[in-house]
């Protein structure tokens, strides 16, 4: 009889064990509780654990990003509508009947636009600069408060996003692309002619800075000055501001250097013009002004395609992103669903099992009754 009661127990132990284990898949419809319970089940689910983490975070970053390039396209798309009325209002200038008055109240109307362009060029979304290049956290655009003059101070590198495991694609454009006509470029075999005042950039994003008393132009990283430089000469006769020219030509195949000049300083020429002064404000003859103010056509022309190619690559790039957080998300909800598959708990045959518990519970504590009771009766006896 002991040895019966004894064997009631250790079944009713491993009852209570089994019950504990149903009641964990019922509440939390998990499979295992344990690594020791399952070590398969248990190996597969930390596989998918660490596949769907990283894919969550892998579309989290791309929808901050879509986000980002979503305000980059209205922000460049408003800088293309003001660019146009540039053009406008210049053509408008140039009328034959329009008078100095109206001229100056044209100019009046593009220091505006210039400052409207020089608000969306700053834009910002998710608490990055959308133009800086990889530096998202300083303006891309600084004004000079005495002289008015813009200048960037951004860098001509894009950001990289990951858009798969191990897979990384660039975001967004620099304020490079975006705000600087390019004047004059040289690939290998070929010299570089530029002003002092233009900017140079290479096809890797680097800056190449001249260096005057060398004279010398010098490349930039991100990291700041390297020991890579250009030697080069002034072209003579002088002019202001001087011209210089790569001293040989480039020898690095496959680099390209392009001298770059500022949209803002397009803007500033035409409103100079527009006011009949010169850069340093001094007054300028009529014809002086008109021929300033027609180059400035030129130019604001270029910018508008400066403009837009830079809005088109933006394009290329915002639809890699929607595309990849299509495969990213698709991706994401296959390894949910064989997360479940794997290591969520089979629901209807956890219901079966219970119930069955509940029947071997009842008959396994209708033994142990009976078997008291006759051991009180025996005991009577």
């Amino acid at each position: 009889m002991i040895n019966s009661l004894s064997e009631s127990i250790y079944r009713l132990d491993i009852l209570n064990e089994k019950y504990q284990k149903l009641s964990y898949q019922q509440s939390t419809g998990a499979k295992i509780d344990d690594g020791s319970d399952d070590s398969l089940v248990f190996t597969k689910q930390i596989y998918i654990e660490d596949k769907i983490s990283v894919f969550e975070g892998i579309k989290k970053q791309i929808e901050i990003t879509d986000a980002q390039n979503q305000s980059a396209d209205s922000s460049i798309a408003e800088i293309k509508d003001l660019m146009k009325t540039v053009k406008s209002e210049i053509l408008r200038a140039l009328n034959d009947t329009t008078e100095p008055e109206s001229k100056k109240s044209i100019a009046i109307s593009l220091e505006g636009i210039k400052k409207n362009i020089f608000l969306f060029a700053n834009e910002q979304a998710n608490g990055e600069y959308l133009f800086s290049g990889t530096d998202g956290t300083q303006p891309p655009f600084h004004q000079d408060p005495t002289t008015g003059k813009i200048t960037y101070e951004g860098n001509g590198y894009l950001k990289k996003v990951a858009v798969e495991e191990g897979a990384y694609r660039q975001r967004g454009v620099s304020g490079f692309d975006l705000m600087m006509n390019t004047v004059n470029e040289a690939a290998v075999g070929q010299k570089l002619t530029f002003s002092e005042e233009n900017r140079i950039v290479d096809n890797d994003g680097n800056e190449w800075i001249l260096d005057p008393a060398v004279p010398e132009i010098v490349k930039y990283t991100e990291m700041g000055a390297t020991t890579d430089t250009m030697p080069v000469t002034e072209i003579l006769p002088s002019t202001t501001p001087k011209t210089y020219e790569t001293t040989a030509p480039i020898g690095t195949p496959g680099q390209i250097l392009e001298a770059k000049e500022s949209i803002f300083d397009v803007l500033d020429n035409a409103i100079n013009a527009l006011k009949q002064v010169d850069s340093t404000g001094a007054p300028v003859s009529e014809a002086d002004a008109e021929a300033a103010l027609r180059k400035s056509l030129e130019d604001v022309n270029k910018a508008y395609d400066t403009v837009n190619i830079a809005h088109t690559d933006l394009g290329v790039r915002n639809k890699i992103f929607e595309v990849s957080l299509e495969k990213v998300s698709a991706k994401l909800t296959h390894f949910d669903v064989l997360y479940v598959e794997t290591a969520g708990a089979d629901v209807a045959k956890v219901a079966m099992e219970a119930k069955a518990l509940e029947l071997t519970y009842t008959s396994l504590y209708t033994t142990i009754n009976r078997a008291n009771e006759m051991s009180l009766v025996n005991f009577v006896k």
